[in-house]
């Protein structure tokens, strides 16, 4: 074959592929090679096919949002009480108007992703909107900029890509998640051959460039998306990878981010911004987790998870904890660590990250939690988020598990 009939049929074959595959993503990460195909017996819990996942099974199943509509309906708090404010809130409106979509998201140096950032919160909670109601109004308004955003994304660039592909992506797939399975939502431009639509541009933009972890708090951002993105796609390998890094990955997983003798958060030298933050992204990891039925992150390691967010609540209380500076997060050099003294820089119970950890120890499990127990109560009510910011708020709603102690803070 002469060399101009080599590259003439090369070049043929790749146009059909990208044909074949999507002209409409530009960005697949051609940095992130194979995910790795991790041995299943290597992981507890991990899967063997696609079978075997459980729809819904993001941050919640079908039990789970029942539990949410039939208390709602029946007059019982927390839920009650908290759906009177979230039904009320601007991003659980029906008439919510569309910001998206746009062709290209950035976020670093140049953002604007403000636009998705605000519909993928519309359209989750607007999807857990129609499942508490049933009016078709909120199912039409989550599925329109589920598709909008699903086929008119083309890039997610800037250097915190996988950070706004981590928090908000996970969030946009909670939302298809609840519509596919339980409203029956299909996919605009899904066919057989492939193309445009959600999952197209949830594998190639979103998935693919959680690939590549990051460190401690940012890492687990990925992990949890992940985790995420391989249920909704029915992903065994994806998943099975997420949840190796969860346990092994020392940098980014449950030991990147938590000393298991002490409980020290890896980042309590940096700020305590990024540690209750990491909290958040730890137990929405974990929920994947239990809803999976892929083990209990939640126990894991002596509940690892809670002892750390006492330790972070103590401190962020204004009490003293012990700090051992040898206890850092990796590549601490690149945010001005490592650190000798444990950081009062955003010290305090400004974030809604402990209601989904109240929940499943105090009340779920009958734990003795008292400084997780008192950051509920200085946080107050997780509402309506004036910056969004990925976490999922409105946890009397959607974490409340029975009617056991509650703490009213509106």
């Amino acid at each position: 074959m002469s060399g101009q009939h080599y590259f003439l049929t090369l070049g043929f074959a790749l146009s059909l592929w990208l044909n074949c595959v999507d002209a409409t993503v530009t960005n697949t990460p051609h940095l992130n090679g194979p995910i790795f195909p991790v041995v299943p017996q290597s992981v507890p819990g991990a899967k063997r096919s696609a079978g075997e996942f459980v729809h819904p099974g993001l941050w919640h199943t079908h039990s789970n949002l029942e539990t949410i509509r039939n208390n709602v309906l029946n007059g019982v708090d927390p839920w009650k009480s908290a759906y009177e404010q979230f039904s009320i809130d601007s991003y659980s409106q029906a008439n919510y108007t569309m910001r998206g979509p746009a062709a290209v998201l950035s976020r670093g140096a140049i953002s604007n992703y403000t636009s998705f950032t605000s519909d993928v919160r519309a359209a989750y909670q607007n999807a857990l909107m129609w499942y508490i109601t049933k009016d078709q109004a909120h199912w039409n308004r989550s599925t329109t900029i589920l598709d909008a955003w699903g086929s008119g994304l083309v890039d997610i660039i800037g250097t915190d890509a996988s950070l706004l592909v981590g928090l908000e992506g996970d969030m946009f797939a909670n939302a298809a998640e609840i519509m596919r399975w339980e409203g029956g939502w299909v996919e605009s431009g899904s066919k057989w051959q492939g193309g445009s639509g959600f999952s197209i541009q949830l594998y190639w933009l979103f998935a693919r460039q959680s690939v590549i972890n990051g460190q401690a708090n940012y890492g687990m951002v990925s992990i949890k998306a992940l985790l995420s993105f391989a249920v909704y796609l029915d992903d065994v390998t994806m998943y099975n990878y997420a949840l190796y890094l969860m346990y092994n990955d020392l940098c980014a997983g449950i030991y990147g981010n938590y000393d298991s003798a002490t409980a020290q958060p890896l980042e309590a030298g940096r700020d305590q911004g990024h540690v209750q933050s990491g909290l958040s992204w730890t137990a929405n990891a974990a929920k994947v987790i239990q809803n999976q039925g892929s083990g209990d992150l939640f126990r894991f390691d002596n509940n690892l998870l809670l002892r750390a967010a006492e330790y972070t609540a103590k401190f962020n209380l204004n009490n003293t904890v012990s700090y051992n500076p040898k206890i850092y997060r990796c590549e601490a050099v690149l945010v001005d660590g490592p650190w000798p003294v444990i950081s009062t820089a955003n010290q305090g119970i400004k974030l809604p990250v402990w209601d989904i950890i109240y929940y499943e120890y105090v009340v779920k499990r009958g734990l003795n939690a008292p400084y997780t127990t008192q950051a509920k109560a200085a946080y107050g009510f997780e509402g309506s988020l004036p910056n969004n910011d990925g976490y999922t708020s409105w946890g009397d709603l959607i974490w409340a598990t029975s009617r056991g102690y509650f703490l009213r803070s509106f």
